[in-house]
């Protein structure tokens, strides 16, 4: 039982190498480029796997170096916004 929670803990989910969502990211944000440029140029699609694969080897790269950047990338969406301050002081505070 306990060894299934860590190896989930230690070893996040990854696609082709790199971590998921970074990579989801990739994807999702090449292909529909990749078909807007394909329908209004007639550009020949193989062009777009070299950026495609540059950025995915460029994310297998992080990935090696830091495994949970699925994880932080997560957990930026509710700290994207910044802190406010409890009291009108310079700089940031969290706590009075």
């Amino acid at each position: 039982m306990r060894d299934s929670i860590f190896k989930a803990v230690a070893m996040p989910p990854r696609l082709f190498w790199a971590p998921f969502l970074p990579a989801l990211a990739n994807l999702g944000l090449q292909f529909p480029m990749m078909f807007v440029v394909m329908g209004l140029w007639q550009v020949n699609p193989i062009l777009f796997a070299v950026p495609i694969i540059v950025c995915h080897f460029t994310l297998v790269a992080y990935g090696m170096k830091e495994p949970h950047l699925s994880a932080m990338m997560a957990a930026y969406g509710p700290m994207a916004g910044g802190s406010k301050n409890m009291n009108t002081c310079k700089g940031t505070k969290l706590a009075p």
